[in-house]
């Protein structure tokens, strides 16, 4: 079929306007944040879809599903455009599906504390809604990206942050949706509850597929109350390691909300964005430090905090200690979660480069690794004279790496494609992930294998087959070796077995 005839077909579904094939949009969607530099090296790094749909309802996206399988067009379902790890780039052209008018809280019930909502409500948007709702609520896995993201993508992405050590990950929180296959068939995964064995928990396997066997169109998801107060205990060190010590200590005498490690880096970036905020908090500059944030009850969570102080105190290691509450803690939190683009800035080593490639890693380790594994991330980037900061969600072993890489031609990407696979390597000995939290996409499948083995990848396939016969949903992400090896010259596929 051609396509203007195709683009006809998808304008009787889903009406004229909610379907472009304009060059300039189709661009948009064509890359995510640390691919965008790509496409400047080389046209082979251009991922152009051949049209943007945007459904409104559930009817419409099975129809789109049905004619996308009579003409075997590929699909990339799409949320808010976060990811970090080319989830959502259409590798093989095709119909990126964007569920930006599906927005709607379809159900907000306090009685059973569960929402029911459409795939593109933001994560955001919902946390209002709940928390001016009686006592007030809120759904704490809590997300890098919680002010932009879609519940549809943090599902497909099972997203968390850094209350993960605490309350866990989006999975957590899902209690049933309705999900409509790549082959076109529509299904309930889940109940109105969540402790339940009785049979196979696909709703559980759909959680985390980053699109690749269904579409999501509906959620349901629990929610908690919020608690009474928040507070965070700030502990500056002259070491990564007593800081990793100390927090060992923390975590097995307490249940903090977030337990965070920041190197010097990231302490320069929270103090660039502070400046701009409220110059008068200025964070001390070490070559560590802790973030620790309680919540719960406002005399009990203040009893933990000087606890912790005290302890941290006894054990030394420290060279300064505070507790910080209202606008202080807010702003703090503010300043970690804002601190990216200011360390970008900060490790750019080039000052007039046009292209960047930021390097945006998140392993997660066993905790009695993460002191060598943050060790050795320094060595392996100093090796390659390349800035980079470390820090991390020690409750949860999960570390991530910020640093960035001058592209100027393929051999940049080839080095970059080492490097990765170097590190990659690293954190697999250590019994541990690729990925704690960003998800597989496109950078990370040649490494699968690496972590799960052939015969794991291959059910993987398999399990896709059985729900996408046609291979039409989001192709050549997550179980797929090639990833973005085929756009390189370096063959990770190879490295990743």
């Amino acid at each position: 079929m051609s396509h203007s005839s195709i683009k006809s077909k998808l304008q009787a579904i889903v009406g004229n306007k909610y379907i472009t094939d304009d060059k300039v949009e189709l661009y948009c969607y064509s890359h995510d944040f640390p691919s965008r530099a790509l496409s400047t090296i080389d046209n082979s790094y251009k991922f152009m879809a051949d049209y943007i749909v945007k459904p409104q309802n559930s009817d419409q996206i099975k129809s789109v599903i049905a004619f996308a399988n009579e003409e075997k067009l590929k699909l990339i379902p799409r949320g808010a455009g976060t990811s970090l790890v080319g989830q959502y780039i259409p590798v093989e052209g095709g119909i990126v599906l964007d569920f930006n008018c599906m927005n709607n809280v379809l159900e907000i019930n306090t009685e059973d504390n569960y929402a029911i909502v459409e795939p593109g409500v933001l994560y955001r948007d919902l946390g209002n809604q709940l928390r001016d709702v009686g006592r007030g609520y809120w759904i704490p896995c809590n997300p890098g990206s919680a002010d932009v993201c879609t519940i549809g993508g943090m599902i497909a992405n099972d997203a968390s942050g850094e209350s993960a050590i605490k309350y866990g990950t989006t999975r957590d929180y899902v209690l049933n949706m309705d999900v409509i296959l790549g082959s076109g068939q529509e299904i309930k995964l889940g109940r109105l509850v969540k402790k339940t064995v009785s049979g196979l928990d696909l709703l559980s396997l759909f959680i985390g597929s980053e699109g690749t066997l269904g579409v999501i169109t509906k959620s349901t998801l629990q929610f908690l109350a919020l608690p009474e107060a928040f507070i965070t205990v700030l502990s500056h060190f002259d070491s990564i390691e007593s800081a990793i010590k100390t927090a060992k200590e923390i975590k097995d005498n307490f249940t903090p909300m977030s337990l965070e490690i920041i190197d010097q880096l990231v302490i320069n970036g929270m103090n660039s964005y502070l400046s701009r905020l409220t110059p008068k908090l200025e964070l001390k500059i070490t070559p560590a430090a802790l973030m620790i944030r309680l919540d719960g009850d406002k005399e009990i969570v203040m009893n933990q905090a000087n606890k912790i102080a005290k302890l941290i105190s006894e054990k030394g290691g420290s060279s300064n200690t505070g507790i910080l509450k209202g606008i202080e803690h807010e702003y703090i939190w503010k300043a970690r979660d804002g601190a990216g683009p200011s360390l970008m800035r900060v490790l750019r080593p080039f000052r007039y480069a046009r292209t960047f490639l930021p390097a945006v890693l998140d392993f997660t380790v066993p905790f009695s690794k993460i002191s060598v594994l943050m060790q050795k991330l320094d060595e392996i980037m100093k090796k390659n004279n390349i800035a980079c900061s470390r820090l991390g969600h020690l409750g949860d072993g999960n570390v991530h790496l910020l640093g960035s890489l001058e592209l100027k031609s393929k051999e940049d990407m080839i080095k970059l494609g080492k490097i990765q696979d170097e590190l990659i390597k690293m954190t697999t000995s250590f019994g541990g992930s690729l990925t704690a939290e960003h998800g597989c996409g496109i950078w990370k499948a040649p490494y699968l294998s690496r972590e799960h083995g052939k015969d794991v990848i291959e059910f993987m396939r398999k399990i896709k087959s059985i729900f996408d016969p046609n291979n039409i949903l989001n192709p050549e992400k997550l179980y797929f070796p090639k990833g973005i090896a085929q756009f390189s010259n370096y063959d990770m596929s190879k490295h990743g077995e």
